[in-house]
């Protein structure tokens, strides 16, 4: 949920309660669920948005609601690092077929004006770049790294070989949507559904 194109200082208490009850609550209590769930030894993965880190102007509120989540990943990890569970982010930029920036037509390449803001020659993510961190975050290989916000952007996940070939044997479930909540994800690396 967006609002786009109008300035932080126009912004209404209406646009601003109906923007964190979507964007803040809606990542913050599933996370609290899911810390409550996950056994010793879990991860937590949340995707969020890259407009959290990133933002530009006419998205002020945006921005601000969604950096909510990560704060409390980074409380998380703090607060469940004892149990040897890690807590991280994974913040995709535009992503073909998703969000008000994409507007892809007949292929992924981003409109002139989001392509110069990105490294990627103006090609936009896929739901398999994200679901490459997603697999490289709940794995054994992610190691003691926890409280870190991944920027996945088409082209900054290497390529698994597998994925090269066209066979996937990999254990983790594959995301095939764009946009995966909280609760979703949650589902997926606990086992628990919320």
């Amino acid at each position: 949920m967006e609002v786009a194109g109008q300035p932080a200082a126009e912004i209404t208490e209406e646009q601003f309660d109906r923007l964190f009850a979507v964007n803040a609550e809606g990542a913050f209590f599933p996370l609290q669920k899911a810390a409550r769930l996950v056994a010793d030894g879990g991860r937590l993965v949340y995707i969020g948005s890259s407009t959290a880190v990133s933002p530009r102007p006419g998205t002020g509120l945006c921005p601000s609601s969604k950096s909510v989540a990560l704060n409390l990943v980074r409380v998380l990890a703090l607060e469940l690092g004892p149990r040897d569970i890690t807590v991280n982010s994974i913040l995709p930029t535009a992503t073909a077929g998703a969000d008000v920036v994409t507007d892809v037509v007949g292929g992924d390449e981003l409109p002139p004006a989001n392509a110069r803001l990105r490294p990627t020659g103006g090609r936009a993510g896929t739901p398999g770049d994200v679901a490459d961190a997603a697999e490289y975050l709940a794995g054994d290989l992610v190691g003691r790294i926890s409280g870190q916000s991944l920027l996945v952007a088409r082209a900054s996940v290497p390529a698994h070989p597998d994925h090269i070939r066209g066979q996937r044997r990999s254990a983790h479930p594959r995301i095939d949507s764009p946009w995966m909540t909280p609760a979703a994800w949650a589902t997926v690396t606990t086992g628990t559904t919320l």
